[in-house]
């Protein structure tokens, strides 16, 4: 035991630290006392942490790892070290005095039966502990030797950890002056110490480049740093002088002693005292601000040229607000998410302004929601398909009236420079009215050629009776002539009957050809006059509750006729059909190919087209006058004229008008037209 003793004093007069010192002492404890393995755990007074500093048959890495905070409980190296006693422990794995942290890594160094003994300092404060393991037990004699060793080496172990905390201090002293260098020349800034009297005490590398001049310096370089120090030095001077605050960041312009050229630093100083000496000076942080600088210069310009265009875009913009209120058709900017961004005063009062306004909550404002979400519904669908531009329908609903509305829309891509969509333009018109206007022109054509046609037939009927008469006159004249001689008195006065009776022959004949004019036959496409024929008479169909059926063949050819005159005779059928139902129903038109011949008709292909009604329908005495002129079963509202009419023009394209009807379940009026159009000396 006393060799143990001597031996540690003598290893700590030569150690040089902690771990130096514990090593050899705690091999001799381990050896002396038969222990296999041994812990020195030392008190880091900084972190309030036992650690591991040096182990016997302990592998570094656990040794290492070894680290509890002196505030755990329960722990039984707290406790050595908290009670100056030694602690026994029989069971490394099963003693509850031992942390889970601590049973885990001494466990796995092979710790058993161990003892904890404490180190204190000469004034009571803790140094740390030393755990001893082998596999008997220690007892009460081994306990007290332990104690006198370690009471012993408190000595030794706290003026090794004296010089270790100097040399550290040492060390720490000279890595934060590392720090403060790579502080203070890391930053990209000139960093610059002036005295009271303005001269440059030290500076930073950065502030180097500018302010030190060396003796391989050309000569321009040199007079570039002697104007820097010369401007640097004035410009602290004057800001002295000034009222403000010496905190406040100031500007000075100095010279690039490569470049030549100026840089603008902005200069944050702030006054410092060095409480070793009592001296005063200033440290000056300078920041180029020359790009800066520049970018101010190009904000302000870009700032004036916003502004003159912010005029330009503002002029511009009354002048756009100015001719939208000019238009008198509802015209609707529209941007993201296809909601409404402006709109002329005509599509207000069909929209009610943009979304999100306050407005009252009445049946008009109903209205104009309804129609609001008609119109972004038809946009939407305008976002899905190709193109720039998309015309069509839009059906709404007058907000004062509640009367429907028939709009065409035609909504047209904004782009910008990239070609991105940033918006759309809406314009609509009522083509409700257009409808009705053309509809009264077309019932006012229709009206005035049933009055021509009549005209012309009655012309062509008095002709005709004329003609039979005027020819027995014109032969009794001619031998009138034959027989009186040249000589005889009567014989001018026969010669101008016979001459004014050729003439009237003439006038007759005109006639005639004047009620047969030449028909201008085409290629006329027979669904597209149903559908033409349907649009024009939306309205009044719609007025009288009729729904329209149609059922077109969609690959019906082509005829030859004329579709001016066949369009009139579809007009015709569909306003009787309209007529006959003033109560509602349905129309059905229908078109289909049909072959082979038909009586009255020639051979060979022919389109048939069937209009079908559920109106009252046509008394069976009424049937077989339904096509003579003047005659109808509308009373005082008909001209008696249309189907006449109508028959005729069927006629003169070679076809068939015929009628079917049931007293009060409808009619059906059948138009069969051939294909190749009338014969050749029919359409003479």
């Amino acid at each position: 035991m006393t060799e143990i003793l001597d031996r540690t004093e003598r290893t700590s007069r030569h150690a040089g630290g902690i771990s130096e010192t514990l090593v050899p002492m705690l091999d001799d404890l381990a050896r002396a006392f038969g222990c296999d393995r041994g812990l020195m755990v030392v008190y880091d007074q900084h972190r309030h942490v036992l650690r591991g500093a040096s182990g016997y048959n302990v592998p570094a890495e656990l040794v290492d790892a070894f680290e509890i905070p002196i505030s755990e409980h329960p722990s039984v190296l707290v406790a050595a070290l908290e009670s100056g006693e030694p602690q026994r422990v029989d069971s490394i794995a099963r003693d509850p005095r031992v942390h889970e942290t601590s049973r885990h890594i001494l466990g796995e160094a092979g710790f058993q039966h161990a003892v904890v003994v404490p180190m204190h300092g000469t004034q009571s404060e803790p140094l740390g502990v030393v755990i001893l393991s082998r596999q008997q037990p220690f007892g009460q004699q081994e306990l007290r030797g332990l104690v006198a060793v370690t009471n012993r080496a408190r000595d030794v172990l706290a003026r090794a950890r004296d010089a270790e905390e100097l040399r550290d201090a040492g060390e720490a002293e000279a890595i934060e002056k590392e720090w403060l260098w790579w502080m203070v020349n890391a930053p990209q800034d000139p960093v610059v110490l002036t005295s009271e009297g303005n001269d440059i005490l030290m500076r930073n590398q950065q502030a180097e480049r500018l302010f030190l001049a060396h003796d391989d310096d050309s000569a321009g370089r040199r007079h570039a740093i002697w104007m820097n120090n010369f401007l640097f030095t004035a410009a602290l001077s004057s800001w002295k002088l000034e009222p403000t605050a010496p905190a406040a960041p100031r500007e000075v312009t100095l010279v690039d002693p490569t470049e030549g050229t100026e840089i603008v630093y902005e200069v944050i100083a702030r006054a410092a005292t060095n409480y070793r000496d009592g001296s005063r000076g200033t440290i000056s942080v300078l920041r180029d601000v020359t790009g800066l600088r520049h970018v101010a210069e190009e904000l302000a310009r870009g700032q004036q040229q916003l502004q003159t265009a912010g005029e330009a875009v503002r002029i511009e913009r009354d002048r756009l607000e100015l001719v939208l209120r000019s238009v008198p058709n509802p015209i609707v900017v529209l941007g993201g998410g296809d909601q409404p961004m402006t709109m002329n005063a005509a599509a207000l009062r069909l929209f009610g302004g943009v979304r999100g306004q306050p407005g009252p909550a009445d049946r008009p404002r109903q209205i104009q929601l309804s129609n609001e979400m008609r119109l972004t519904s038809f946009i939407s669908q305008f976002n899905l398909e190709p193109g720039k531009r998309r015309s069509g329908e839009l059906a709404l609903t007058d907000p004062e009236t509640e009367e429907p509305l028939e709009m065409a829309i035609t909504a047209t891509e904004v782009r910008d420079h990239h070609g991105a969509v940033v918006g759309i333009v809406a314009a609509i018109q009522d083509i409700g009215r257009l409808r009705e206007l053309e509809r009264r022109r077309v019932e006012q054509v229709l009206f005035d050629s049933e009055k021509l046609a009549a005209t012309g037939r009655l012309a062509a009927s008095i002709a005709h009776e004329l003609n039979n008469p005027l020819e027995a006159i014109q032969n009794s004249l001619y031998v009138l002539v034959e027989r009186i001689p040249e000589d005889h008195p009567d014989r001018p006065f026969v010669e101008i009957a016979r001459k004014e009776t050729a003439r009237m022959s003439r006038i007759l004949r005109e006639m005639l050809g004047f009620y047969r004019p030449k028909l201008e036959m085409v290629e006329t496409n027979v669904n597209q006059l149903v559908e033409e024929a349907e649009s024009l008479l939306q309205k009044r169909l719609r007025d009288r509750g009729v729904k329209l059926d149609k059922r077109l063949d969609p690959e019906l050819p082509a005829i030859r006729a004329s579709s001016d005159q066949i369009k009139q005779v579809i007009l015709n059928l569909m306003l009787n059909a309209a007529d006959a139902m003033p109560d509602g129903g349905v129309a059905t038109v229908t078109t289909t190919l049909i072959g082979g011949a038909r009586i009255g008709l020639p051979s060979g292909r022919s389109v048939q087209i069937q209009m079908r009604d559920t109106g009252v329908g046509i008394p069976e005495e009424h049937l077989q006058r339904v096509f003579e002129p003047f005659f109808s079963t509308k009373g005082a509202k008909g001209s008696g004229l249309g189907l006449w009419v109508s028959s005729g023009i069927v006629q003169a394209h070679g076809g068939s008008l015929q009628v079917r009807s049931v007293t009060g379940r409808g009619t059906v009026f059948t138009i069969v037209l051939p294909v190749e159009g009338p014969p050749k000396e029919s359409a003479a």
